[in-house]
C-alpha cells in the first residue's frame, strides 16, 4: 500500500490505477469512550465485512480515534477522512468562525498525518448549502476552500485533499483540489449517466469520485435498492470515474444528537445482516475495473504518422498496453523521410507506407485497411491511457452513436515554458454540444464506426494538416448521427516544444479553417468554430452565468460559459493591418495615429488578458510562464488568422483563369444531357459533384438549407455572390448561375472611412477617400468575378466526364 497520487483524470497506487470502492461509515452514537464510533470489536467486525464486500476505502464524516485507523490498516482499508465544520452557516461573515475552521483543519491533519497511506484523502468540506454559496459568492467560497487545502498541504504535503460538492452548488471552482468528489442521488440510469458525464467534462483534468449515492429501503424496498446500486456502480466505472462510495455501510446512523430510524440507506441492517444490495455491490467491487464490456466489437487503432520518429515509439507502447480484448494497430506512414517506418515495423504492428498525401488522406488509408467495426484514431505524438479504447467503444455501443471522442491533456510540465505551451490558445480539443454530446470530434482522440465513415465518404483529402476532423463531425451531425462524449477516454498529447513549432501548428490550423470556410462559408463562427474554446472575456470579466433557479432553489445549478465570437478580434490580421495603416497615417494626422496606436494597444491588452486568465499549474504560474504565455497569446491567433485569410482569398493554382481583357459574364447556363443509360443521375448528384469540384479549386460554396432560393451559392470575397440553380428538363439538367454583389459590409466600411477622413481632414477628403477605396474594392471584386465563369465551365466539364454525361453546345452567354 502506497500513498495515492492523482495523475490526469485518475488516481494511482504506485504505477497502477486505484479505484475507490467505498462505503460511508457513521457517525454513530458515542461509545464507552465518548467516540462517535462503535466499540473496537464492533468496528473490527465491520471492517472484516467491508473486505468481504470488496471495499477498499471507508468514508468518514468525523475524525477517527487512532485505534480505529490502526484497525483499518490491519484490514487493508484506507480512509477518506471528513473534517466537520459548520457548512450550514454563513461562515465567511464571522472572522471567529473562519479561524475556528482553520484550527479544526490544522488539528485534524496534524493528528492523523502519522498514518500516511492509510488516509486516502482529507475531505475539507461537505455540501456547503447553495444558498450560503449564493450569499457569500462562489469565488469567495472557492478561495476559502483553497485556503483550507493549502493549510492542509503545508502540514502534510503528500496527502490528497478533496471536497464533497453536490449538484445545487456544481458551479463552485474546485480546480485547486487533488480530486473532486460529488454526492449525487439520481434514480434514472439515463439521467445518472448523463449527469456524471457532464461532471467529468466540467472537472477538466481532475479525477472525479462519486462520494455519496444510495437508496432508502424503508420507502423503496431492498430489491429496488439492489437493482439501483448495481447499475449505478457499474455505470460510474464504465464512464471513467475514479471512485464510487455507497451511502451507507449500515442502517445504524446517528446525527444531530439523535438516532435516525426513519431512513435505512445501509447495505447492511442495524444488526449487520447483509441486504440484497450487499451482494449486488460486491459483484462489481470484487471484480476487475472497469467492468467487462457486455459487447466488444473488433476495433482498429489507426495512427497517421509523418516524420514522427521522435514520438511514435511511445505512442505504440501505450497502444500495446490497452485494456481491450480485440483490436489491431495500423500505422500509416505518410511518406516520412525519417525512421517512422522502421519504428512501426519493429513494434510489430501493421505498417502501411503511402505517398505523402496529408493527414486526411493518411487516415482514409487507415480506414480502408481497417478490419474492425470501430476505427479509433490517435496522433503519433499522443499516448493513450490504458482504458482509452475501452471507454470509446463502451460509449459508442451503449449510446448507439456513430462516433465518440474524449479529452486530450498535456504531459505534466517540467518547466515554465512547457506550462505556457500547455495553456497556449488554439490547441486541439473536442467541442461539446451538451452534457454528453459533441459538436466536434478531435482527431487526436476519437473513434468512429466504419459504417458511418463509409456512409459519409470518409475524410476529405483536401484537409492535409488540420480541419478534417471538424469537417467530418459536421457531416456526421448533418446526417443526424450522434457524436458522443467519452470523458474517460484520455490521451496525453504532446504540446509543441518551441515557439516556432507552435506557430507552425497554428498556421496549419489556420489553413484548415480557411478550407472549412470554402465548404461552409455561411456557417457562423460563434456556432462552433474549429476547436472552439472558452473566451478570456468570460473568465476575466465574469461573463459566465450561473443558473441558480427560482429563489436560488435549483436542484442542478450549472455555470454557462460566456460566448467567444469577438473576444480575439483585436488579434486578427485584419485588425492589426488596419491599426498599422492608421498608425502610418498618423504622420499626417494625429487623430488617425491615435486610433492606430489604440488599436495596437488593444491587441496587446487582449493578449495580456488572455495570458492572465489562462489556468496554469501553481508551481509554474510565475512571471516567466505568464510572459511566455503572453507572447504565445499575441502571436498564435495572429499567425492563425493570417493563414486562414490567405486561404479564403486564394483560388487554387489549378483553377481555370478568365480572360483579363474580355467582358465580365454576369450570368450563364450549362446544360447536361442525360442519356437513357445515365437516367439515375439527378440534379442532386450533379450539384454535389459541382460543389466538390468548385471547393477543390478554391471557391467557397454554400449549400441551401431549405430556406434559400438557390441550390448552391458561391461566396467570393470581397462582395460577390453567385447563386446556382438546377432546372430539370425532358432529357437534361440545366445549371443556371448569375453574379450578384452583396455590398453591405463594403458600404459600412465606406461610411466609417468617410467619417474618419471627413473628421480628420475635410469633407472633400472624405469623399475622395471613399471614391478611391470604392474603386479599389470594386476593381478587386471585378478581377475575381472575371474568373468565375471559366471556373464554373471547367468544373462542369470535369463533372460531365466523371459522370459519363454530355454538355449541350450553347451559344455565347450574354454578358
Amino acid at each position: 500500500m502506497a500513498r495515492l497520487v492523482p495523475h490526469g483524470k485518475f488516481l494511482l497506487d504506485g504505477a497502477q490505477k486505484f479505484y475507490i470502492r467505498g462505503v460511508s461509515y457513521g457517525p454513530f452514537p458515542p461509545n464507552s469512550r465518548g467516540e462517535r464510533y462503535p466499540e473496537p470489536e464492533r468496528a473490527a467486525a465491520d471492517f472484516a465485512l467491508m473486505r468481504i464486500l470488496g471495499a477498499n476505502v471507508i468514508r468518514l464524516y468525523v475524525p477517527p480515534p487512532p485505534w480505529m485507523v490502526e484497525e483499518a490498516q490491519r484490514a487493508g482499508l484506507r480512509m477518506m477522512l471528513g473534517i466537520p465544520w459548520p457548512f450550514h452557516m454563513a461562515f465567511l461573515d464571522s472572522a471567529d468562525m473562519m479561524r475556528e475552521i482553520r484550527d479544526v483543519v490544522r488539528k485534524t491533519v496534524l493528528e492523523t498525518r502519522q498514518f500516511g497511506e492509510t488516509i486516502a484523502a482529507y475531505s475539507i468540506g461537505n455540501e456547503i448549502r447553495s444558498d450560503i454559496v449564493r450569499w457569500h459568492g462562489p469565488r469567495a467560497v472557492s478561495r476559502f476552500l483553497a485556503e483550507l487545502r493549502d493549510l492542509g498541504k503545508q502540514i502534510d504535503p503528500g496527502a490528497l485533499f478533496t471536497y464533497s460538492n453536490y449538484p445545487s452548488a456544481e458551479y463552485l471552482d474546485l480546480s485547486f483540489l487533488d480530486f473532486i468528489s460529488f454526492n449525487v442521488y439520481l434514480h434514472r440510469e439515463e439521467d445518472f449517466r448523463r449527469y456524471l458525464t457532464h461532471l467529468m467534462g466540467q472537472a477538466g483534468e481532475l479525477p472525479i469520485v462519486l462520494s455519496e449515492t444510495g437508496m432508502d429501503t424503508i420507502r423503496e424496498g431492498e430489491e429496488h435498492q439492489a437493482e439501483l446500486l448495481s447499475w449505478q456502480c457499474r455505470a460510474a466505472f464504465e464512464l471513467g470515474l475514479s471512485g464510487f462510495i455507497v451511502f451507507a455501510f449500515t442502517d445504524e446512523w446517528h446525527t444531530g444528537g439523535a438516532e435516525i430510524t426513519e431512513w435505512a440507506f445501509g447495505l447492511t441492517r442495524r444488526d449487520r445482516s447483509p441486504k440484497l444490495a450487499f451482494d449486488a455491490i460486491a459483484k462489481v467491487f470484487r471484480d476487475d475495473l472497469p467492468p467487462l464490456l457486455t459487447t466488444a466489437p473488433k476495433a482498429s487503432v489507426v495512427v497517421a504518422a509523418y516524420n514522427a520518429a521522435s514520438t511514435l515509439g511511445e505512442c505504440l507502447s501505450s497502444i500495446r498496453e490497452l485494456n481491450y480484448p480485440d483490436y489491431e494497430t495500423i500505422v500509416i506512414d505518410d511518406g516520412s523521410t525519417d525512421s517512422t517506418s522502421e519504428i512501426a515495423n519493429q513494434a510489430g504492428v501493421r505498417a502501411i507506407r503511402v505517398e505523402h498525401c496529408g493527414l486526411a488522406g493518411a487516415r482514409n488509408a487507415g480506414v480502408e485497411a481497417a478490419l474492425g467495426e470501430i476505427v479509433a484514431f490517435i496522433d503519433a505524438d499522443a499516448r493513450a491511457d490504458r482504458d482509452w479504447l475501452y471507454h470509446l467503444v463502451e460509449t459508442i455501443t451503449r449510446r448507439d452513436a456513430a462516433a465518440a471522442a474524449g479529452p486530450n491533456f498535456a504531459p505534466d510540465p517540467q518547466s515554465a515554458r512547457a506550462a505556457a505551451m500547455a495553456a497556449a490558445p488554439g490547441l486541439p480539443r473536442e467541442v461539446r454540444a451538451g452534457d454528453d454530446r459533441l459538436a466536434q470530434l478531435c482527431g487526436c482522440n476519437m473513434a468512429i464506426t466504419k459504417a458511418a465513415l463509409l456512409e459519409v465518404g470518409g475524410f476529405d483529402p483536401m484537409f492535409t494538416t488540420a480541419g478534417d476532423d471538424v469537417d467530418l463531425s459536421w457531416r456526421l451531425v448533418a446526417s443526424s448521427e450522434t457524436l458522443a462524449y467519452a470523458p474517460g477516454a484520455v490521451v496525453i498529447h504532446e504540446r509543441r516544444a518551441t515557439l516556432a513549432a507552435y506557430l507552425r501548428q497554428q498556421r496549419g490550423y489556420g489553413v484548415g479553417e480557411g478550407l472549412l470556410f470554402r465548404k461552409y462559408p455561411l456557417r457562423a463562427a460563434d456556432q462552433d468554430g474549429m476547436y472552439a474554446g472558452p473566451s478570456w472575456v468570460g473568465s476575466l470579466l465574469g461573463g459566465a452565468r450561473i443558473y441558480y433557479g427560482e429563489f436560488g432553489r435549483g436542484l442542478f445549478q450549472t455555470v454557462y460559459s460566456a460566448g467567444n465570437s469577438y473576444a480575439d478580434l483585436p488579434l486578427t490580421i485584419q485588425w492589426i493591418a488596419i491599426s498599422l495603416i492608421f498608425l502610418i497615417l498618423g504622420t499626417v494626422n494625429r487623430l488617425l495615429g491615435v486610433l492606430g496606436a489604440s488599436g495596437i494597444a488593444l491587441s496587446i491588452l487582449t493578449g495580456t488578458a488572455s495570458a492572465a486568465s489562462a489556468p496554469l499549474q501553481r508551481e509554474y504560474s510565475g512571471l516567466i510562464a505568464r510572459i511566455d504565455l503572453w507572447i504565445l497569446s499575441l502571436l498564435g491567433p495572429t499567425t492563425r488568422s493570417l493563414a486562414r485569410e490567405s486561404v479564403k482569398w486564394r483560388f487554387e493554382p489549378g483553377a481555370a483563369g478568365g480572360d483579363p481583357n474580355g467582358p465580365v459574364k454576369l450570368s450563364g447556363e450549362t446544360e447536361f444531357v442525360i442519356s437513357e443509360s445515365a437516367a439515375k443521375i439527378d440534379s442532386a448528384t450533379i450539384l454535389a459533384a459541382i460543389r466538390d469540384a468548385l471547393v477543390r479549386r478554391g471557391v467557397a460554396v454554400a449549400e441551401t438549407d431549405g430556406f434559400q432560393s438557390y441550390d448552391l451559392e458561391l461566396v467570393v470575397p470581397p462582395m460577390i455572390r453567385v447563386p446556382i440553380n438546377a432546372l430539370r428538363k425532358d432529357a437534361s439538367i440545366a445549371l443556371l448561375w448569375r453574379v450578384r454583389s452583396v455590398p453591405r459590409r463594403a458600404l459600412i466600411a465606406a461610411a466609417v472611412t468617410f467619417v474618419l477622413l471627413a473628421g480628420c481632414f475635410s469633407l472633400g477628403a472624405g469623399i475622395v477617400g471613399v471614391i478611391f477605396a470604392g474603386l479599389a474594392v470594386g476593381l478587386l471584386a471585378l478581377t475575381r468575378a472575371r474568373r468565375i465563369p471559366a471556373i464554373i465551365s471547367a468544373c462542369a466539364a470535369e463533372v460531365a466526364g466523371s459522370l459519363g454525361i454530355l454538355i449541350a453546345k450553347r451559344s455565347e452567354d450574354e454578358s
